[in-house]
């Protein structure tokens, strides 16, 4: 099989890369949908839980294929995540759905971490 040379990929590949970040820059702040049509990005699946869990979960699975405990990925997630809504207490709000995701994914990452060091 043949590729094409590397200097004739890379204006495709720049323009993979770059056209996503720019595309959206164009819309204007008026032309977002009703609430009624985006209530899940205010609600208990918005993109700031699912990154509590997705970052939770990581630490979480990191702690413990380092340490083989689950105990340690729940605990390091879990303590993780609310040393962070502590913060956020004193810069506006302490979210106790957010440290419920930050459990969720300390939750996953221990799970994970017991099947994967059997």
């Amino acid at each position: 099989m043949n590729l094409p040379a590397r200097s004739s990929r890379t204006p495709l590949l720049l323009l993979l890369v770059l056209w996503p970040a720019s595309a959206g820059a164009a819309a204007a702040p008026d032309s977002l949908p009703p609430p009624a049509v985006r209530t899940w990005q205010a609600g208990l699946l918005r993109s700031d839980r699912l990154e509590h869990a997705s970052l939770a979960f990581t630490l979480g699975l990191g702690l413990g294929l380092l340490s083989r405990r689950p105990a340690t990925a729940a605990a390091g997630a879990l303590g993780i995540g609310f040393a962070k809504e502590v913060r956020d207490r004193r810069h506006g709000g302490f979210d106790p759905v957010d440290l419920a995701a930050d459990a969720l994914g300390a939750g996953a990452a221990a799970f994970a971490t017991r099947s994967l060091t059997r």
